[in-house]
């Protein structure tokens, strides 16, 4: 008998829309129930309405056999501080795909990634651990994505294009194939990158211009 419940981590606007995504995909009989969720003190706690346990703060965390920890923080450096502090303490996480995201039979999905509603991973695209997919985004064939970073929704991410570890891509962000975004560049929302964007760096508008 499968015993193994989810601990949701994080408890804000985008952990809310994650609590959802899971139980979709616990009546789909693709992931387990929600035991609870584990958030810092001084964070506002998940409303009332989602009726989950508050099974402490993070430092506090003792996994229960079965644990699996879903990551729901969008946020690129709090969420790498959130899984060392987790991994510390022994924790092990769930990857969590709804069922309506479209997964190619090629792809190669990491540890602890979010893949939210109506998103897409393309032939042989390579995920890293700890990434956000969020709703309507695409990854395009052969296209590799480094862990931890962020994808907003309706974001483009289009063939053969290589992202480094903790970048950040807005709302609509669109790269074209064959480019190469640096780890930690951020891209800004509705952006078109147009020419590779060094690590570190942050582009917007459209074609993207680079900010700093």
């Amino acid at each position: 008998m499968d015993t193994s419940q989810l601990v949701v981590v994080g408890a804000g606007g985008f952990g809310q829309e994650v609590v959802s995504w899971a139980e979709h995909a616990h009546q789909a009989g693709t992931a387990p129930p929600i035991r609870g969720y584990l958030l810092d003190h001084g964070y506002p706690r998940m409303d009332a309405a989602f009726g989950l346990s508050w099974l402490g703060e993070l430092d506090e965390y003792t996994p229960n056999p079965g644990d699996a920890c879903l990551l729901a923080v969008s946020d690129v450096a709090v969420k790498r501080r959130m899984v060392e502090r987790l991994k510390a303490r022994g924790a092990s996480f769930h990857t969590l795909i709804h069922p309506t995201a479209v997964i190619a039979r090629t792809a190669i999905i990491g540890e602890g990634c979010v893949i939210c509603p109506l998103a897409t991973l393309s032939a042989s695209v390579v995920f890293g651990d700890f990434i956000t997919l969020n709703s309507y985004s695409g990854i395009g064939h052969r296209s590799q994505v480094g862990s931890y970073t962020t994808l907003s929704a309706h974001v483009d991410i289009t063939g053969d294009v290589t992202v480094g570890e903790s970048a950040f891509f807005g709302s609509g962000a669109r790269v074209l194939p064959g480019l190469n975004v640096g780890k930690d560049a951020k891209v800004g929302a509705g952006a078109v990158v147009m020419r590779s964007v060094p690590a570190g760096a942050t582009v917007y508008t459209s074609p993207a211009r680079r900010l700093c």
